[in-house]
């Protein structure tokens, strides 16, 4: 996100270096020819997706989710999706709001008691208000003045008197916490509210705030969902060719023969893939699906773009360096590894991996761990004392070795000791083979910019390991989901990776920005993600059971299916896309950026910086209220204690989307990413994994810290690009 300051601006798509104007004689720009500026470095579609703040949550999303669906049986069904889709709209509606403020630089301890404030003023209100209460309509009206005015105090505050918003806001907090439980209790005479729907006009807001739409039958499901998913995917793909590559100057009719052909092998692949769930069909309609996927990408690429010469022989190892070869090598040892993991692990083994072993082999676990501890220590203790050999250098070497021995030793045994052996088989196959896969893409791109044939080779080795992988997990697994959806993922994943390799390889790749060109590859990549997403949402939110077999499933007295969609996920996403538009588009969304990056320079420039962080303060607490309308008509039943809590896992969801806890960078999207990665979490671990969901909170500490790292990484990443 470019951030413009007066009539300084960035174009989308390009990175600015900053360096000495030289005098030179540069011919006029044609009038077909872009104007472009020598001082502008165009940037291709990876690096804008890697170097985007909402990168990490999308890959801890796909993670989180991945895993979920491996180890819980029903997670992936339209039932669990709705149900942590109902848990994650609350969190994305603040998720947003703190986003926002913290993008602004700031936070708010007094978010998540506010949630449950609002939905305590609508029970009290419409129950004891003037002795007998008032129409719920008055008490809501009510809820949103009195968040507002919270919202407008904290902010008010925190910008008069200089203090950290940390202090004020947690002072909020407690205050606001105390007169909920007196309130409640000197009302109702106990800590909480019931019976809120029952009071006039509960049912009539109820039904027009927070409605239930129970979905069942829809036999056209299947149809539109293949139909969006191949649409909206061929138009994202075709966006981010147009963004990589230099267009042609005539169509060429030969790859319109070629995409056309694998225009119908990926249709039919696809559609009898979807079909049918027999493991051998899968397969093979899966490589067909992949075959056609491939020859559409380069059809396609042929048709509409240039070329460029290809080499005539095999490239030369000479040229490689090591930072290209370790990683190709570490990758290809990582999914042998993968792959061979199920040999010496039974899969239906449940003791714990330390007690599975030998007495004999416990003690070399220890002293190889030892080993490592002392190692890694020594090591980078020995790189910071240099050539200095003074006698407590070498005191604090020995600590250092010694302890972080025994920390290795005591970690390596708890792990072991706490982790079966069913799941430490699939937490390495997991771990190995998405890592392995990962060092090789990173070697196909270190390798390429050596020669570009590499990056053809090693995209092939690429394809070839993500089809190994699938089918190891196709013959290991008993699970219809591991047996079928697993290795046909899989291949189509290897034909996306393969046509990525072949159309680096044989086409010319962009070297300059085209503002047109840009502004219709971003829309195609928008409309194009947006039919994905209604398709999948097709798919999960309907049965595809017809009114006949419904009616038939009724008379044998079986339960007939249904889906509970919850219009709090509908108001989720309304906050998140007025969330990202303001911040994206409009002038507001500028100020939000330059107030937190630095709030005198934004001052300095016109900015009017007190009424910006006052204003995201105010958008904080009417996020909350609308959260504490939801929760009130919903259950109809508040406590006191009602969202206590709640406003630290408000901010790891924005830190998880890609906000800094320093302000100035982040993205509603990504926030919204964290909040479901949070609420897969809650639901998965318990209700569908089965694990015990004490283990969510260490889950959550770990994902934080891994966002913060990634958060930081992608930082330095684009700071380097710009």
């Amino acid at each position: 996100m470019s951030v413009m300051i007066g009539a300084w601006s960035e174009q989308p798509g390009v990175t600015v270096n900053h360096e000495p104007a030289t005098t030179m004689t540069t011919p006029l720009p044609s009038a077909t020819a872009p104007v472009g500026d020598e001082r502008i470095t165009y940037r291709g579609p990876l690096k804008r997706w890697m170097i985007s703040p909402e990168i990490g949550a999308l890959i801890g999303t796909l993670v989180v989710w991945t895993f979920l669906w491996g180890n819980g049986q029903t997670f992936g069904t339209s039932g669990t999706t709705l149900n942590w889709l109902d848990v994650a709209a609350p969190y994305g509606i603040m998720a947003t709001a703190v986003a926002l403020l913290m993008i602004g630089g700031e936070f708010d301890l007094s978010s998540g008691v506010l949630t449950g404030a609002s939905a305590m003023i609508i029970g009290l209100v419409s129950r004891f208000f003037m002795g007998e209460g008032v129409h719920i309509g008055w008490a809501i009206l009510i809820a949103f003045a009195t968040a507002g005015a919270i919202g407008w105090f904290n902010g008010y505050l925190v910008v008069k008197t200089g203090l950290p918003s940390f202090i004020i806001t947690l002072a909020s907090f407690f205050a606001v916490r105390g007169l909920m439980l007196v309130m409640s209790k000197r009302l109702a005479d106990k800590v909480y509210v019931d019976q809120i729907i029952d009071q006039k006009g509960g049912k009539g807001f109820k039904n027009w705030i927070a409605h239930e739409w129970r979905l069942t039958d829809f036999s056209l499901r299947d149809p539109i969902f293949l139909v969006l998913l191949g649409l909206g995917g061929a138009l994202f793909l075709y966006g981010l060719m147009e963004q990589a590559f230099v267009r042609r100057a005539k169509v060429a009719a030969v790859g319109l023969a070629i995409a056309g052909a694998g225009l119908v092998a990926t249709l039919l692949g696809f559609a009898l893939l979807h079909q049918t769930d027999g493991v051998t069909n899968n397969l093979i309609f899966g490589a067909v699906s992949s075959v056609g996927l491939v020859l559409l990408s380069v059809g396609i690429g042929v048709a509409r773009f240039e070329g460029r010469a290809t080499a005539s022989s095999l490239p030369s190892p000479s040229k490689l360096s090591t930072s290209g070869l370790l990683p190709a090598a570490l990758g290809a040892s990582g999914v042998l590894f993968a792959c061979i993991l199920p040999i010496p692990f039974d899969r239906n083994e449940r003791r714990a991996v330390l007690t599975w072993t030998t007495s004999g082999l416990r003690p070399v676990i220890a002293i190889l761990a030892v080993c490592v501890g002392a190692f890694l220590a020594g090591r980078a203790v020995l790189r910071g004392l240099g050539e200095r050999r003074t006698v407590g250098g070498i005191l604090r070497l020995i600590a250092s070795v010694i302890y972080a021995g025994m920390m290795m030793m005591a970690l390596t045994l708890s792990v072991l000791q706490l982790t079966t052996v069913q799941a430490l088989r699939a937490i390495g196959m997991m771990v190995l083979g998405s890592g392995g896969i990962a060092l090789l893409l990173y070697a196909r791109s270190t390798l390429g910019r050596v020669d570009r044939r590499w990056h053809l080779i090693i995209g092939f080795i690429t394809a070839v390991a993500l089809v190994a992988i699938g089918l190891v997990s196709r013959v290991d697994s008993s699970a219809t989901r591991f047996r079928v959806v697993l290795p046909a993922a899989m291949t189509l994943a290897a034909a996306a990776v393969l046509a990525n390799s072949i159309l680096e390889f044989m086409l010319a790749k962009r070297k300059a920005s085209d503002r047109l060109v840009d502004r219709l590859a971003v829309r195609l990549q928008i409309v194009g993600g947006l039919m994905i997403f209604v398709g999948a949402a097709v798919r999960l939110l309907f049965t595809n059971f017809t009114i006949a077999e419904a009616a038939a499933r009724k008379a044998a007295g079986e339960p007939v299916p249904q889906n509970v969609l919850r219009q709090t996920v509908l108001w989720w996403f309304l906050v998140a896309g007025i969330g990202a538009f303001v911040l994206a588009k409009s002038k507001w969304g500028n100020w939000v950026f330059a107030v937190g990056g630095n709030r005198d320079a934004a001052r300095a420039v016109g900015v009017p910086a007190d009424s910006v962080k006052i204003g995201l303060f105010v958008a904080v607490a009417l996020c909350a209220a609308l959260t504490g309308v939801l929760i009130a008509l919903r259950y109809g039943t508040v406590q006191a204690n009602q969202g206590i809590g709640l406003e630290f896992e408000f901010i790891i969801a924005a830190v998880v989307g890609g906000c800094l806890m320093t302000g100035g960078y982040g993205s509603v999207i990504g926030a919204s990413l964290g909040a479901a990665i949070l609420a897969m979490s809650t639901t998965g671990f318990q209700t569908v994994v089965g694990w015990n969901p004490d283990g969510r909170y260490a889950f959550l500490g770990g994902v934080l810290l891994v966002a913060v790292l990634v958060n930081t990484y992608v930082r330095k990443k684009a700071a380097e690009a710009r």
